[in-house]
C-alpha cells in the first residue's frame, strides 16, 4: 500500500483553481482512477497544503501530520513544495519571511525525519511570479531573483540527499509563465498552470508508488 503525503502551501492546496482544485487534487484523482481500474493497487493520498504556510510551519507540524496518518505496512511517499512564502520580502521589516539560511535548515531537518520513514521523497521547486504584480503585494515583495536563490537551496538539498526533483520553475518560464497564472495576483497558477505541474509531477509519483 502506498500513502502519499503532499506538503505545501496554497499552490499545493489548489487555491483559485475552482474547477479542478490544483495539481495535487488532480494527482489524487489520477491515482484513484488507477486503483479503480486495477484491484491490485491500493493507496491513500493526503493533500496537506496550507495557504500561506512557510517551512517554519512545516517543521512544527510534520511529525504530527505523519504520525496521525501512519498505517502499518504502508510505503510512504513524501512531496515537499515550499518556498513561495518563505521567499517573500517584507519591506517594512527589511527581511524575508524565512531567511535563505533558515529555509535550508528547516527543510534539511524535515528531510532527515522523512528519510527515517521512507526513501521516496520528491522536491518540487518554487514557481516564478509575474513580477510587476508582486512588487508590493500586502506588504510583501516577490521577485524571480528571490525565487531562483531559494530554488538553488532546494536543488542542493535534493542532490545532497539523493531525492527526486521536479523543476516546475523552468517549465513555467519555458512555457511563457505570464499566461499560466490567475490575473488577480500573478502568483497562483490558473488551470493551465496546475495542469502543467500535474503532468510534470505525475510520472515521478507514479514511479515512486510503483503503479504502472
Amino acid at each position: 500500500m502506498a500513502v502519499v503525503y503532499a506538503f505545501g502551501d496554497s499552490i499545493t492546496y489548489g487555491a483559485w483553481d475552482i474547477k479542478n482544485s490544483g495539481w495535487a487534487t488532480r494527482l489524487r484523482a489520477y491515482l484513484d482512477d488507477m486503483q479503480e481500474k486495477n484491484p491490485n493497487y491500493y493507496g491513500l493520498f493526503y493533500n496537506l497544503g496550507i495557504p500561506g504556510e512557510t517551512t517554519d510551519g512545516l517543521v512544527k507540524r510534520f511529525e504530527n501530520e505523519t504520525n496521525a496518518r501512519e498505517r502499518e505496512g504502508e510505503e510512504a511517499v513524501f512531496i515537499f513544495a515550499f518556498g513561495a512564502n518563505d521567499a517573500a520580502f517584507l519591506a517594512a521589516q527589511n527581511k524575508f519571511r524565512v531567511s535563505n539560511e533558515d529555509f535550508r535548515t528547516n527543510l534539511e531537518g524535515v528531510i532527515k525525519k522523512a528519510l527515517a520513514i521512507s526513501k521516496n521523497i520528491l522536491i518540487v521547486n518554487i514557481l516564478p511570479v509575474i513580477e510587476e504584480m508582486n512588487r508590493d503585494r500586502n506588504g510583501k515583495t516577490r521577485s524571480n531573483k528571490y525565487m531562483e536563490e531559494y530554488n538553488q537551496v532546494l536543488k542542493q538539498l535534493a542532490d545532497r540527499f539523493g531525492l527526486r526533483f521536479v523543476d516546475v520553475y523552468s517549465l513555467f518560464m519555458d512555457a511563457g509563465h505570464e499566461k499560466l497564472f490567475i490575473q488577480e495576483d500573478g502568483l497562483h497558477p490558473n488551470d493551465k498552470g496546475h495542469e502543467l505541474m500535474f503532468n510534470a509531477i505525475r510520472p515521478v509519483v507514479q514511479e515512486m508508488v510503483g503503479w504502472k
